[in-house]
């Protein structure tokens, strides 16, 4: 597909300016550039008025495009830079609350997603309490509702007023873990608090406005309906598919989507909202044979999808979708020709523009990556076969769509999911048919619900192809060689797989070679850091205390396997805290040693005996209980003690076991009990690493 330069101005102007808001979400407080922003749009102005007057002619205009570039990339800055939610002066930040208990008037931003103990929600603080004087602030909070009869009324849009301390978010306390400060402070979260029972009630007013509250009330109406006819892992799912509403699905249900490579099924985006609008398309060809009748189908249209993305929760690949058919449809209309790739780029665009943030979410850059293959990609990959058969040419359609939309984002899929579904082709080519039917058969159960006969139908109907559908993702999980796991790369190495596939596609489409030079190089540079990264995988050795709460967990990694002496994880535990480290470390192989292990090696570098462990010359000691002391009256050299919740003697009882290097308090300790022993620490001069308050311990044997 050969691209013009003309036909993608947006894609042009929105390049300069994303690069703007990366460097800002990198690089903040730079003032400076707001007034480069205002003194390059002067300069812009000067120049098209001298341009104008003295017709500076063809040769020139390279100038003007300088000019622009620069301008936006300054915009981008200083939009990013304005829109921080930490330089309004009302922000909560500004005002000296954190770790006090005050009342703060709370709107609520999200629906709230229920927990096993508590409903989590989005909360803008309108303003802080003092004496009945309402104090006025500005500020986004996660907040977790401790259920109770009241808390369980809580709805999107309620004003609540809270009693309660509001924290910082933690950054991620052990290595490549998931890092949930980042990804609230993104979204313009910087604190969170707990709300306990009694301590929150109702001002019996609403603060959102009241289309999004009548919507947010008719999607909650059609789960329900969904809940009390569908049932089970069904209603969950197509409560995701037609509603955009994921919160009922289990880890479980998402984890065989994503690993069969379907995931974008499950949430609503352009491929949906592209279903949606050909069904609407054609349910209003009628239309056309009234007065003014396609003016009157476009406008509908456009309020029909808009409608459908508020009832989809307004999610980011929802409004991107939603804008990019609005360009195609006001396009249609007044019968211009509309480049694809510059419709999409004028929706990122527009969208940025709103919230620079957006940037950074995942979901954004997933759903504008994907289709921005499809349009690039597709052409070249269905040109290759030309099937006569009409059947044979639809499977080799969705193919090449499949092919391409995972192609442009599998460098981010390894960045941020580590695996890559092995047979997304297969899974695609008969899911994706299946979402069509599944969608028309969601709307035809909504609109004949509350119709007798008809009614016990369309569900049937609809439920069974909800169940054929988890069926064929649930069995494609069983395949052997279903999905590759552990796949960890850099940032850098992200940036060399993008620069191969982008060279790659300006070969094919233009044919010139320096681009295949170009990418070739890119693919032996990433081949190189990963070879260099094996060499020294082999020949690491370390020692981790990780922090897991309420837990202990360590590991003694050696090359490329690993033992954990002591482990009680759950696999959540396990996956969320340690898996990301694992992975990175190139950890292949991983034993686990429970409390009858009486001895173990692990490529000639450990021995273990009882809570005694010797890694590469270095004895360690787990101290899980008092029995774990030695009898000995002599002090038993050891280089680390690890001490646990369990062990309840104080630590003049442990300096006058052992003689040590390094103490640490592991993540399983409760705060009285840990409390009591730094001071026990501090009387006896003894220096000791705390992992619930400093993160994970990493020692380099």
């Amino acid at each position: 597909m050969e691209i013009k330069k003309g036909q993608i101005p947006f894609f042009r102007l929105a390049l300069p300016f994303i690069c703007g808001i990366a460097l800002a979400l990198n690089f903040a407080n730079r003032k400076e550039f707001i007034y480069a922003t205002f003194g390059l749009f002067a300069i812009l102005f000067i120049y098209k008025w001298i341009e104008n007057k003295r017709s500076l002619g063809y040769k020139y205009r390279w100038v003007f495009g300088v000019l622009l570039s620069l301008f936006l990339f300054c915009a981008g800055y200083s939009f990013t830079f304005l829109n921080t939610p930490s330089e309004k002066v009302t922000d909560i930040s500004h005002f000296n609350f954190e770790g006090a208990r005050n009342y703060y008037l709370v709107s609520i931003i999200s629906s709230p997603k229920e927990k096993d103990k508590s409903l989590k929600a989005v909360g803008e603080v309108k303003g802080i309490i003092d004496k009945g004087t309402l104090q006025k602030t500005s500020g986004k909070v996660m907040f977790s509702f401790q259920k109770d009869s009241v808390g369980d009324t809580i709805h999107y849009g309620d004003l609540v007023e809270v009693h309660t301390v509001l924290t910082g978010v933690k950054p991620p306390m052990n290595p490549d873990e998931f890092d949930y400060k980042n990804y609230l402070e993104m979204n313009g979260i910087y604190y969170e608090a707990f709300v306990p029972k009694h301590s929150f009630h109702l001002t019996g007013r609403s603060d959102a406005p009241w289309m999004l509250r009548f919507t947010d009330k008719c999607r909650h109406k059609l789960i329900d309906l969904l809940n009390r006819n569908i049932k089970g892992n069904e209603a969950a799912v197509a409560s995701a598919i037609l509603l955009g509403y994921r919160n009922d699905l289990s880890p479980s249900v998402v984890e065989e989507f994503v690993d069969s490579g379907t995931v974008h099924v499950i949430c609503v985006a352009g491929l949906h909202v592209g279903i949606i609008i050909w069904l609407l398309n054609f349910l209003l060809l009628f239309v056309d044979n009234y007065k003014h009748g396609k003016l009157i189908r476009t406008v509908l249209l456009l309020a029909l999808v808009w409608l459908y993305a508020l009832f989809t929760g307004m999610a980011t690949p929802v409004i991107r979708a939603s804008t990019m058919f609005s360009f195609l449809l006001i396009g249609r209309h007044f019968s211009r020709y509309t480049n694809s790739v510059n419709t999409l780029a004028a929706s990122a665009f527009l969208i940025l523009l709103f919230n620079p943030f957006q940037l950074v979410d995942t979901g954004f850059q997933l759903s504008y990556l994907s289709v921005l293959g499809i349009l690039t990609i597709y052409p070249l990959l269905n040109n290759i076969f030309e099937p006569n058969n009409f059947i044979i040419k639809k499977i080799w359609e969705l193919t090449c769509l499949s092919a391409s939309a995972q192609l442009s984002i599998a460098p981010l899929s390894f960045l941020y999911f580590h695996q890559f579904p092995n047979y997304f082709l297969i899974t695609n080519l008969l899911v994706v048919p299946l979402l069509s039917v599944v969608i028309y058969l969601g709307v035809l159960f909504f609109i004949t619900s509350y119709i007798p006969y008809i009614s016990i139908t369309t569900t049937w109907l609809f439920q069974k192809s909800l169940l054929l559908m988890n069926t064929l993702v649930g069995q494609s999980n069983h395949l052997p060689f279903y999905v590759t796991r552990g796949i960890s790369i850099s940032y850098w190495e992200t940036a060399l797989l993008f620069i191969s596939i982008i060279c790659l596609f300006i070969f094919f489409s233009y044919k010139t070679y320096r681009p295949l030079v170009i990418s070739l190089l890119s693919l032996l540079f990433f081949i190189g850091i990963n070879i260099y990264k094996s060499i020294l995988h082999s020949k690491q050795q370390l020692f981790v205390v990780y922090h897991v709460y309420k837990q202990t967990a360590a590991a003694f990694i050696a090359g490329r396997e690993s033992v954990m002496p002591f482990n009680n994880l759950s696999p959540s535990d396990f996956s969320y805290h340690m898996q990301y480290h694992f992975w990175e470390k190139g950890v292949k192989d991983t034993l686990t040693l429970h409390n009858d292990t009486s001895a173990v090696m692990l490529s000639g570098h450990i021995v273990v005996q009882h809570n005694f462990i010797q890694f590469n010359g270095k004895r360690y000691v787990f101290l899980r209980s008092n029995d774990d002391l030695p009898d000995s009256l002599s002090k038993f050299p050891v280089h680390c003690v690890i001490v646990s919740a369990d062990y309840k003697e104080g630590m003049e009882a442990l300096q006058n076991a052992f003689t040590f290097d390094t103490l640490i308090f592991d993540s399983s300790i409760a705060p009285m009990r840990l409390k009591k022993w730094k001071e026990q620490c501090a009387e006896l001069h003894i220096s000791y690493y705390d992992v619930s308050k400093q993160g994970a311990y990493i020692e380099n044997s």
